[in-house]
């Protein structure tokens, strides 16, 4: 497994001197969806192109204000049409996976029926699973703590809905961003397992309660580990927390924990 830092660019040269392999950046920095495109491409050349390390993925598919649940939901070919300019201008910069997580974009609002709103989700992944093909982009829909959403928080359910909105084939480019943090903190299993085997499209980790990096905290990630490989996934996993001790030392010890955590399973 392959480890990086979701952080500025910035941060890269010091990541890659302690061993790290890439950064991950949001869609609203780096995609820029609101700017013209002569922006967009001024902004990235000039914070990103030349960075020591390449950046590969981005988290926070939607702002907040696009809505997937509820009465008053965005119109499923708005949401569409801003998310098919987001993966159209990643692929140009060679993003390869973006995270669905957003959790204010698909919150249920209150009293309105769950299953409706998993339904309505649905209904957006399945509008945007051309785009996201074509782009040759990967998407991940991530497994959110319940503090930051009430729906999608569990393994099966992502399942439900990816199944719902007909992308279960490996050839979608759709599949489940696995976030260690969300997983634990939500109390999560492995029961959801031969749901997830072959579709994970990249992962996040973060320390229990606190969400510092590895190594800053002490937390058992042998059972996230253990479910990941027995998913059969080796790819990338990118730190997604606060970062206690970013000197050249600290950096080495998060990268030294996360192979000790992950890479001797």
């Amino acid at each position: 497994m392959k480890f990086g830092l979701c952080a500025d660019s910035s941060i890269a040269e010091a990541a890659k001197a302690a061993g790290f392999a890439f950064i991950d950046g949001t869609v609203g920095d780096v995609i820029m969806p609101a700017a013209s495109e002569a922006e967009f491409e001024d902004a990235y050349a000039a914070r990103f192109a030349h960075a020591a390390l390449p950046l590969v993925n981005l988290a926070v598919l939607l702002p907040g204000s696009i809505r997937l649940a509820g009465a008053d939901a965005t119109p499923v070919a708005e949401s569409a049409a801003y998310v098919a300019n987001v993966f159209r201008r990643a692929a140009k910069i060679g993003i390869k996976h973006i995270a669905f997580g957003s959790g204010g974009a698909r919150k249920c609002p209150d009293a309105w029926d769950k299953q409706k709103a998993n339904a309505q989700i649905a209904q957006f992944v399945a509008a945007i699973a051309p785009a996201v093909k074509e782009s040759g982009v990967n998407l991940g829909v991530e497994n959110l703590r319940f503090a930051e959403t009430n729906t999608l928080n569990f393994f099966a359910e992502i399942a439900d809905v990816l199944d719902a909105a007909g992308v279960a084939g490996a050839d979608s480019g759709i599949g489940f961003l696995a976030d260690g943090y969300h997983w634990n903190e939500n109390k999560d299993d492995a029961s959801a397992l031969p749901r997830i085997v072959g579709r994970i499209r990249h992962t996040h980790i973060a320390t229990s309660p606190s969400r510092w990096a590895p190594g800053e905290e002490p937390t058992d990630f042998a059972p996230f580990a253990r479910l990941l490989k027995s998913a059969g996934y080796d790819g990338l996993m990118a730190v997604e927390a606060k970062i206690n001790d970013p000197s050249p030392e600290g950096l080495v010890r998060i990268r030294k924990a996360l192979e000790a955590a992950f890479n001797h399973v």
